[in-house]
């Protein structure tokens, strides 16, 4: 009966900390296509322990490259 209840404590402890990297790595690659930055490397990263924190708080305030091409396209079409 103990070797049971220890199997089942050790499934729920490796559980959590697998979806907690699965959930990071999934924004990360979400966000990494949103903004226009190299879709592997930032989703690799965001499977990364304590390194996907710091790329998640990169990410929030990164800059859009889609949104800035468009508007650097749009200030040439304007100024010709």
């Amino acid at each position: 009966m103990e070797n049971a209840a220890s199997q089942a404590d050790s499934l729920a402890s490796f559980t959590i900390p697998i979806i907690m990297l699965l959930i990071f790595g999934i924004v990360a690659h979400m966000l990494a296509k949103e903004k226009g930055r190299n879709v592997v490397l930032w989703t690799v990263l965001g499977f990364i322990p304590v390194i996907n924190v710091f790329c998640m708080w990169f990410f929030v305030g990164a800059a859009n490259l889609r949104l800035e091409k468009k508007i650097d396209q749009l200030l040439e079409k304007t100024q010709k």
